[in-house]
């Protein structure tokens, strides 16, 4: 840990290299209208984006998820958070194959579903993607008040007051554009804090072995299985929910789907490969974190066990460390704000209030919902902070996903789906699994109601939505041309073709 006035000064400096970048980047790439705010324009390079999307998924969650999964599970919880954070990339990949093709001219992904189904359906995605963003915003922003407040002697409120301001002021310069270039320095930053501080931590105790001796001291007889990557007795609380959640969290997501259409659609498949393999390598590094705190620190709790962990580190280090963490923190946050910015005011503003409201008109909801909705980020993180874990937060932030991914795919690849069948699936299954988690949870008591496990819940949701979605549209079908959605243009103001 370091000085608060330590702390304070690489907030400042961090401050200023993102905004200065995000001036940059607004008078360099005339970010005026709505679509290169939204998508930057759909013709960012594929290195820009590969690397915006990879750092997104090395969200700021992993610096605290990935030390705690090791602190509970041991060995084995590199791969359970691992597992499913990878798989999310290559899960997402004929989804946005298939999207760019049937769709080529959209913006955003949710816009394919009023086009596909109409209002009502686009309304039900709506509301699913809605929240799953802000919950996602949430996760990161959790982080970085418990590790920036924890290294740099902040209180975490004053940190995340600060974190979404300066994210809140970057977006609002440079739209998508600032997002994924300062993503870009970012992505940098990610890296070293990898490949450097990691290694580092391990070495400033000792060094490999002297961390393996002490773990299986520290461990005693549950050393054996801590050690093991064969550890499956915890698989049903830290594998299931995270894969079936967060698992398949990419094809909601839309910060992933505004990388998608900011892309060339022939270079799809390579930034989501490059991405997950990106995302692997630094989970596998940032378990180190846990493994020190294993070692050094055996009276921490596996929730405290990053943060003391990572205080274990020289003091220039840990100033360093502070302005790193940072850049990384920043990426992924500043990724659901434009996605949120994306969703006010393409899908609600434009498509569902005011049809024939001016570019002009969109922009500025644009970006007057970025500042709006970084407040209401910042109001629920700072409630989570007081009544959920960490771990708790990032397993429930993937219960969205379980109502769209499936009638999500239905729809892509099978003409009957019908806008009845989807609307079904996705508002009955939110229905479902918002009981079973009240009564899971011990939040309600309901008759008749069972209490589930989490995965179990997140299993029941998946197939409520998807078998509901199908028995409907095959008792009420509809014959959908594909073809048409291709063959449309996108009117961003007033009826002007994009």
């Amino acid at each position: 840990m370091v000085s608060s006035g330590v702390g304070y000064s690489m907030i400042g400096l961090w401050a200023a290299l993102m905004i200065g970048l995000a001036y940059f980047i607004f008078r360099r790439q005339d970010v005026n209208d709505t679509k290169e705010f939204i998508t930057a324009g759909g013709r960012a390079q594929v290195g820009l984006t590969t690397a915006s999307f990879a750092v997104t998924w090395m969200w700021a969650g992993d610096i605290l998820g990935v030390p705690e999964y090791v602190g509970f599970v041991g060995v084995a919880g590199i791969w359970m958070y691992a597992g499913p954070a990878v798989l999310s990339s290559f899960v997402v990949m004929p989804f946005a194959l298939r999207m760019r093709e049937l769709f080529p001219q959209g913006l955003t992904y949710s816009e394919y579903f009023i086009k596909r189904f109409g209002k009502r359906a686009h309304l039900a995605v709506i509301f699913v993607v809605l929240y799953t963003m802000i919950l996602g915003g949430v996760i990161q922003l959790y982080v970085g008040g418990v590790v920036i407040g924890g290294l740099g002697g902040i209180d975490p409120t004053i940190v995340m007051a600060l974190l979404m301001t300066v994210i809140g002021i970057y977006i609002l310069l440079g739209g998508l554009w600032g997002s994924m270039t300062t993503d870009f320095v970012q992505f940098v930053s990610a890296i070293a804090l990898t490949l450097i501080f990691a290694p580092l931590l391990v070495f400033t105790v000792g060094g490999p072995s002297v961390v393996y001796q002490d773990m299986v001291a520290n461990l005693g007889e549950q050393s054996a299985t801590f050690l093991s990557m064969a550890n499956f007795a915890p698989i049903e609380d830290f594998f299931l929910p995270y894969a079936l959640g967060l698992g398949v969290w990419g094809v909601v997501s839309l910060s992933t789907w505004q990388r998608i259409f900011a892309v060339r659609r022939d270079k799809t498949t390579r930034f989501l490969t490059v991405g997950g393999i990106g995302v692997f390598s630094t989970i596998a590094m940032y378990s180190l974190i846990g493994f020190v705190g294993l070692a050094a620190l055996p009276e921490v709790a596996p929730g405290n066990i990053a943060t003391e962990a990572l205080g274990l580190l020289p003091g220039w280090a840990t100033v360093v460390f502070l302005l790193v963490a940072l850049m990384v923190l920043g990426s992924s946050t500043d990724s659901y704000l434009t996605a949120i910015a994306s969703l006010l005011s393409r899908d609600i503003y434009f498509r569902q209030l005011k049809p024939d409201a001016s570019d002009e008109q969109q922009l500025r909801v644009a970006r007057v919902a970025s500042l709006v909705f970084a407040a209401i980020i910042f109001a629920a993180t700072e409630l989570a902070l007081d009544s959920v874990s960490f771990i708790q937060l990032l397993l429930i932030g993937g219960i969205g996903s379980t109502a769209l991914v499936g009638p999500f795919a239905l729809s892509l690849f099978w003409k009957q789906t019908s806008s009845a069948g989807f609307v079904t699936g996705v508002a009955v299954s939110q229905i479902i699994t918002a009981l079973l988690l009240a009564v899971s949870f011990q939040v309600a008591a309901i008759p008749g109601v069972p209490a589930l496990k989490l995965w179990e819940v997140m299993i029941v949701g998946h197939l409520a939505s998807t078998t509901l979605t199908a028995v409907t549209s095959l008792v009420s079908p509809d014959d959908f041309d594909f073809g048409e959605i291709a063959q449309e243009t996108v009117a961003t103001d007033g009826g002007d073709e994009l």
